[in-house]
């Protein structure tokens, strides 16, 4: 079944490649939606929708991040407002 979930990364996350691995991981596992840096620099903000096993997958390898991100909490909480997301998974603000 296909979900839409929020997510907030937060740690060392910013300035060491975290939001291309995420977007990296959600095209291998056919996830649409976007990441972005927070405006307070301190974590990175995801929207996905996908098939739950995938978002699974996806949220399990959030925690694992870059080897020079340090992930201090991963929040995951449904997305509501979903967006009209493309069939491709993005960075927003580059």
């Amino acid at each position: 079944m296909k979900q839409c979930v929020k997510i907030k990364v937060s740690g060392k996350v910013q300035g060491v490649g975290y939001r291309e691995f995420v977007k990296k991981h959600a095209q291998k596992l056919s996830i649409e939606g976007a990441t972005q840096n927070s405006d307070d620099k301190k974590c990175v903000l995801i929207q996905a929708c996908g098939l739950s096993e995938n978002l699974d997958k996806l949220i399990d390898s959030l925690y694992k991040g870059t080897p020079k991100s340090k992930i201090e909490d991963i929040h995951v909480e449904p997305l509501i407002n979903k967006k009209n997301f493309r069939e491709v998974f993005r960075i927003l603000g580059e």
